[in-house]
């Protein structure tokens, strides 16, 4: 399946641009981590580019994502499970069967978890973008190599970090993953999108 920008418009206008090299360009120069003076580890953005502190014990913030994340991937047919996984694996996404394992023995708190599970959903917006029942995945908004650019421009230290563990054909897919998990609202936005007709 050919990704098609019509597929994607309500993600692009809101701001976040899928296959427009210029509007991820700047989308990257905002530097969402300044977003209301948020630390960067402890916030997620909504869909109005504002932080949603994640350092309190409101657990209706996390309730609230949880289920619109449960949701949305039960009706794109994607099957979770929640597993003990080796030691520093998190989540992982299979294409080949439309399942997402949730590695419950390495969750240290439920802002992890949220980040954790916006980020293997990424994965399924990119299965979708390939055709959700073939076993691929696209990488979406790495349209060329100024995107990829400003894609890993965009990221913190410590996606860094992570992203050095990845073999390199597998970079394209995780930047993106890790831009996105910060953005749950339009992973979620994206997804909806991509599996409205299923």
């Amino acid at each position: 399946m050919k990704i098609t920008l019509t597929l994607f418009t309500a993600v692009v206008s809101t701001g976040l641009a899928m296959t427009v090299p210029a509007k991820a360009q700047d989308y990257s120069s905002s530097s969402p981590r300044n977003v209301d003076n948020c630390d960067y580890g402890n916030y997620l953005v909504n869909n109005n580019g504002r932080c949603v502190d994640l350092s309190g014990d409101d657990s209706n913030r996390f309730n609230f994502y949880e289920a619109k994340f449960l949701t949305a991937l039960k009706k794109a047919g994607i099957s979770i499970s929640y597993e003990s996984c080796d030691a520093g694996v998190l989540g992982y996404y299979q294409p080949h069967y439309n399942r997402m394992t949730m590695c419950q023995n390495n969750r240290e708190d439920f802002n992890l978890y949220i980040e954790t599970l916006a980020h293997e959903t990424w994965h399924v917006v990119q299965d979708c973008a390939a055709g959700l029942d073939n076993g691929k995945i696209v990488p979406i908004m790495n349209t060329n190599a100024a995107t990829f650019r400003s894609i890993l421009s965009s990221l913190g230290s410590a996606d860094w970090q992570n992203l050095n563990l990845y073999d390199p054909e597998d970079l394209p897919y995780e930047a993106e993953a890790f831009l996105m998990e910060k953005h749950p609202d339009k992973v979620l936005q994206a997804l909806n999108a991509c599996t409205s007709g299923r």
